[in-house]
């Protein structure tokens, strides 16, 4: 008798142990799904462009220091004396897909007003407005759905140091950055995106390069090309998505005019 109760028990822990496999493998089986490989690889990439983005910006600072500091080393007579310059320009300008507020790339018309005082022949300090005028487009709005849309307007408004390098050529290549702040006006119409209630205003920054060419003693053309980050806050409504906002990076190119005085 003994022993059959001891058979019985052996018997019963065995079914439990198996029992108890069976629950822990469905409990593994029914455990989350592991992350999709593809995201983790965009998110990578993304930390990847936005670490060389930095990199850049630094670059470019210390680009701008050297300019700064180099003088009349470099100045050799082409006219960029002290003095006030107006400059007038258009282009193109793209909103890059960030994970709470773009679902896809957009490309905007920026008019660029901006007004620059030449403090020597090399450094000059700059205030520069930009208005942002949408255009509608196809874009991906998710999983096999895209429809005609187009940002709101935006502006941006920077103040800006400027580095450049005359020569004895009519070409001055120059470095430029900045800060200041883009505003997403308001708009709800149902071909905006992000649709927005009332304005959302962000803190941003800007670096890049350009060059301007001597058409005379005053006008002269300039190009110029900047990256743009803007940083909305975690709670700015269109602009964030569950107490989350990414920065959104824009890269916009111009051709204009510049008026010395």
């Amino acid at each position: 008798m003994a022993q059959a109760g001891t058979r019985l028990e052996m018997g019963g822990m065995e079914r439990e142990a198996r029992a108890g496999g069976g629950s822990l493998r469905r409990h593994r089986l029914s455990g989350p799904a592991p992350r999709d490989p593809v995201m983790r690889q965009q998110r990578q990439r993304r930390s990847a462009m936005n670490i060389m983005r930095g990199a850049f910006v630094a670059a470019a600072l210390a680009a701008l220091i050297v300019g700064a500091t180099a003088g009349d080393a470099l100045a050799d007579g082409n006219g960029l004396d002290p003095g006030a310059e107006v400059s007038l320009m258009g282009g193109v300008q793209a909103l890059n897909h960030n994970d709470t507020a773009l679902p896809d790339r957009f490309i905007d018309i920026p008019a660029v007003a901006a007004l620059t005082y030449h403090l020597t022949r090399n450094l000059a300090v700059e205030g520069e407005f930009t208005w942002m005028i949408p255009v509608s487009q196809r874009v991906t709005l998710g999983p096999g759905t895209s429809k005609d849309m187009k940002t709101p307007h935006i502006l941006a408004y920077q103040a800006n140091l400027r580095a450049s390098w005359p020569n004895n050529s009519h070409w001055t290549p120059y470095l430029a950055g900045g800060a200041g702040a883009v505003t997403f006006l308001s708009n709800t119409d149902s071909d905006r995106l992000p649709a927005l209630d009332k304005s959302q205003t962000a803190f941003a920054i800007n670096f890049g390069t350009g060059a301007s060419y001597g058409l005379a003693s005053q006008w002269a053309v300039r190009a110029d090309f900047r990256e743009f980050a803007a940083f909305p806050s975690r709670d700015a409504a269109g602009l964030s998505t569950a107490g989350k906002a990414d920065p959104i990076w824009m890269e916009r190119g111009t051709v204009g005019l510049a008026y010395r005085f």
